[in-house]
């Protein structure tokens, strides 16, 4: 049993479809993946672990995107955008060069 080649466009086609993807998910954010927002309390009175326990949790939510489904739909459109990319320049490669 043979295999048939995929057919040239298909890196495109996949392309597309996770840059469709990636602004379908970066204009849905639903609440259950946003964070709260931090208090505006200049004074905190904890201490020892409480206190080590909020500023490791502080830190952490700095770092996160407020949604986390922002984040995903960056990472899907700079995917599709890439393999779009990688195609195209790839018509311009000989052909015993040429990735997909």
């Amino acid at each position: 049993m043979s295999e048939q080649p995929a057919p040239a466009n298909a890196p495109i086609l996949a392309g597309l479809a996770l840059l469709g993807m990636g602004l379908l998910v970066r204009r849905w954010q639903p609440r259950a993946l946003s964070l709260p927002d931090k208090p505006d309390t200049g004074s905190h009175r904890d201490r020892g672990v409480a206190k080590v326990a909020r500023r490791s949790r502080d830190g952490v939510a700095a770092v996160l995107p407020r949604n986390m489904t922002g984040s995903i739909g960056r990472s899907l459109l700079v995917m599709g955008a890439g393999l779009i990319i990688v195609r195209a320049l790839d018509e311009l490669v000989e052909d015993d060069d040429a990735l997909f």
